[in-house]
């Protein structure tokens, strides 16, 4: 497997897992639009793994409101390596 397959795969299962999340918490997309601001087609496009364009901004804002503003590798640990843990880290720090 070469390593954009292996990303795009991390990219389905960070959405999966986060509309498990969502579920959980009792919000639909909608919702969360309505808390966030992100546009409703981003939010669906990430949640079924067409998630390419979320920025790490538009991330962050969606786990905060579910409340989950734990850190992401608890969340899907192998895909915060590298360049995207720095960015992740870096914005993070910023909207504290």
């Amino acid at each position: 497997m070469n390593e954009e397959e292996n990303v795009f795969e991390k990219i389905v299962l960070l959405g999966r897992r986060f509309r498990e999340y969502r579920k959980a918490s009792g919000l639909s997309q909608r919702d969360l639009h309505k808390k966030t601001g992100v546009a409703l087609s981003t939010i669906s496009l990430f949640e079924n793994g067409k998630g390419h364009g979320l920025s790490i901004s538009h991330f962050y804002l969606l786990l905060k409101a579910l409340d989950l503003e734990m850190d992401p590798y608890e969340m899907i640990p192998d895909i915060f390596r590298g360049d995207l843990a720095k960015q992740w880290e870096k914005q993070n720090k910023r909207s504290k």
